[in-house]
């Protein structure tokens, strides 16, 4: 196996920001990263690195020195695997590379070839679809993805990937432990490589703990990545909350933000109309800007988009 020569460095930023022991608020605010570096360093992050979690605080994008964006687009080589629901994402991704006034600061390129842009190669680990379709094992205990990730990273001409991403389908009625189970293996087989673990989308389940559950799922991967020190990437809490931090969940809340009292991302953009956040999902009032489209399985009524800008929120907070 080549040595990966890059890492996930968000950890050094965070610390530096003085963000590792606080909360981090998504609110309504601006996308426009600080210029100034922040203060003084944290420690270079090694092999032993601890990860942190983007959720739901974790979309104000303000907070991140535009440094630490770009040292996310010079360093980061993401591999990602998902089918519909994990290209939330990459709508999302699009809508801020495409807004016109972030200019190219979130551009991001699937091939890795245009100068400047975060290399992200969408459903760049051929062999298994998604999480939920590959929850099954081999004699050896091995799931599918597992085999096609090391499939990947054991190829020479993928040496310069250094993080790896996979997303579930439903995470109902998976086995989470054989999911957490699965992905230390690949943390210890490829130490210079940051493997991000993700949480499930909602289903209307609320906060049921049955085993196997959504809820149940999520809350062992959550309590796992905070064991363990784990990046996490935490689908379902983005979504559980509108930007003012009110909380969803446990409202039969669906994936299409729909929950027992309407739509939270219609009202929300409702009540914010001319936001930044508004304007990124509709495109109202924004020149040559048609809003987020196409967030899979949110895309109606088109305030529901709001999904998918806050997830590339959150995913460029965690690359940065």
């Amino acid at each position: 196996v080549m040595a990966r020569s890059k890492r996930l460095v968000p950890v050094v930023l965070l610390l530096s920001l003085g963000l590792w022991l606080g909360p981090v608020g998504c609110g309504g605010g601006s996308s426009t990263p600080r210029t100034d570096p922040g203060d003084e360093p944290g420690p270079t992050p090694g092999p032993t690195t601890t990860g942190v979690t983007a959720d739901h605080r974790c979309c104000d994008l303000s907070l991140v020195p535009l440094a630490a964006i770009e040292t996310a687009r010079s360093d980061l080589h993401i591999a990602y695997q998902h089918t519909s629901h994990g290209s939330q994402l990459i709508s999302g991704m699009d809508a801020l590379r495409t807004y016109p006034a972030f200019g190219a600061t979130y551009d991001w390129d699937d091939a890795g070839a245009r100068a400047g842009a975060l290399d992200l190669d969408d459903r760049g680990i051929p062999g298994c679809l998604d999480l939920s379709q590959g929850d099954s094992v081999d004699a050896n205990g091995d799931t599918p993805w597992v085999l096609a990730t090391r499939a990947l990273l054991d190829h020479p001409a993928n040496s310069h990937v250094n993080v790896i991403v996979w997303s579930w389908c439903s995470i109902h009625g998976h086995d989470a432990q054989r999911y957490v189970d699965n992905m230390e293996k690949l943390v210890a087989e490829y130490p210079e490589v940051s493997f991000v673990f993700m949480t499930g989308h909602a289903q209307g389940q609320g906060e049921d703990l049955t085993e196997d559950s959504v809820h149940y799922n999520n809350e062992l991967i959550r309590a796992h990545a905070a064991e363990h020190d784990r990046w996490l990437f935490d689908f379902a809490d983005i979504e559980a909350y509108d930007p003012d931090g009110t909380y969803f969940w446990n409202q039969d809340m669906m994936d299409n933000l729909d929950y027992s009292g309407g739509n939270w991302g219609q009202q929300w953009c409702a009540a914010n109309s001319g936001s930044e956040l508004e304007q990124l999902t509709t495109g109202n009032g924004v020149d040559n800007y048609d809003g987020c489209h196409g967030c899979a399985h949110s895309d109606n009524p088109q305030e529901a988009n709001l999904n998918c800008v806050l997830k590339a929120r959150a995913a460029w907070w965690l690359w940065a």
